[in-house]
């Protein structure tokens, strides 16, 4: 055997390593992307295979792929258990886009080159203050095209899964009697909700494009064929009758104008002395490095990026939109979900003024 001798040398600094680490993380986020991109994952899923096997299931080039898979390797989505054969990590097992945890979908939006642009064109946004995105107005109410609705739908699944049974934990829903989820998506939640309150009725309200969606997820979810779905405009109106409206990560969406519309629409639809809950990220006055500040940062400039105005708020954020729209903050109740192990959510409680 070879001796090898390694050469001395100045260490960089830590702080140094850590922010080189920050300046090249897009490489192995995009390098995910391309493995879900190529359903590398599902290859995989029988066990190890040969580079020269993978190449041609993938219909890419063997020589090239060696190299990019040993880039995975190295990122600790996949292991090389003996040379130029590849398998999947525990890590690299939630990419396949057939089992529970699949985070499939999330790599293919949230690592797409699309998205990627989207964060490219984050000093134009804070120079000008506009969301290029959405400067036509209209993109904001446009349907997308049916592959983007599907891994839309996978997204918000896996999300939904690891938040809704903290919410449905943490808040006592007995006392209602009918729960309009206002912009509610497949309506994961408001299923965790009527399957934990047996009697309570439950109303799901969103766009039409979402709607067939929601009724293929309902009817396996344990709840979900006790609800009413409902096609409509939440600026426009929400269905009446609720004693509880609650919107989870909707007001995020919208600049203050927007959202305090919505409110107003909501304390319009329900019944005297009804309640409303907001599951939302609530800003901290002050940011560190804690995992919840990142979360809380990240989303927000994300809201800058994409939507029209849209942004996490403060506690006192809250409340002047609440105030605007008719409603008094109650309470406050932190939320561990699971996907993220800190408190990173809140249940926002306001009553009917």
């Amino acid at each position: 055997m070879v001796e090898i001798e390694v050469a001395g040398g100045t260490d960089a600094p830590t702080s140094a390593v850590e922010l080189f680490q920050l300046i090249t993380g897009h490489h192995e986020s995009s390098a995910v992307h391309v493995a879900a991109q190529l359903k590398i994952a599902d290859l995989l899923a029988d066990g190890p295979r040969p580079v020269d096997e993978l190449a041609a299931a993938s219909a890419t080039d063997a020589a090239s792929l060696l190299r990019f898979l040993r880039l995975l390797v190295s990122s600790g989505v996949l292991e090389e258990p003996r040379s130029g054969v590849f398998g999947l990590t525990d890590v690299g097992y939630h990419l396949r886009s057939d089992v529970r945890d699949s985070l499939y979908a999330v790599a293919m939006t949230l690592a797409s080159p699309e998205h990627l642009e989207r964060w490219a064109g984050l000093a134009d946004v804070l120079q000008t203050g506009k969301t290029a995105l959405f400067e036509k107005g209209s993109a904001v109410f446009s349907e997308p095209p049916p592959e983007v609705i599907a891994l839309l739908s996978q997204s918000m699944t896996f999300f939904s899964t690891y938040t809704v049974g903290s919410v449905v934990d943490a808040y006592d829903f007995s006392g209602c009697s009918t729960v309009v989820d206002v912009g509610g998506g497949l309506g994961s939640l408001l299923a965790a909700v009527v399957a934990a309150n047996p009697g309570l009725r439950g109303i799901l309200l969103d766009q039409p494009f979402l709607l067939e969606a929601a009724r293929s997820h309902l009817a396996t979810t344990e709840g979900g064929k006790d609800i009413e779905i409902v096609a409509g405009d939440f600026f426009e109106s929400v269905p009446a009758g609720g004693d509880l409206y609650i919107l989870k990560s909707v007001v995020h969406d919208w600049d203050d104008e927007r959202s305090v519309q919505i409110l107003a629409n909501c304390h319009r639809a329900m019944k005297p002395g009804g309640r409303l809950l907001l599951v939302e990220t609530v800003c901290p006055e002050r940011f560190d490095d804690s995992v919840a500040s990142k979360i809380a940062a990240r989303s927000d400039v994300m809201m800058l990026l994409s939507s029209p105005g849209g942004r996490e708020r403060t506690e006192a954020d809250f409340q002047k939109l609440l105030e605007r729209a008719g409603f008094e903050l109650s309470r406050l109740i932190p939320v561990r979900p699971a996907w993220t192990g800190v408190q990173s959510t809140t249940i926002i409680e306001a009553v009917r003024r």
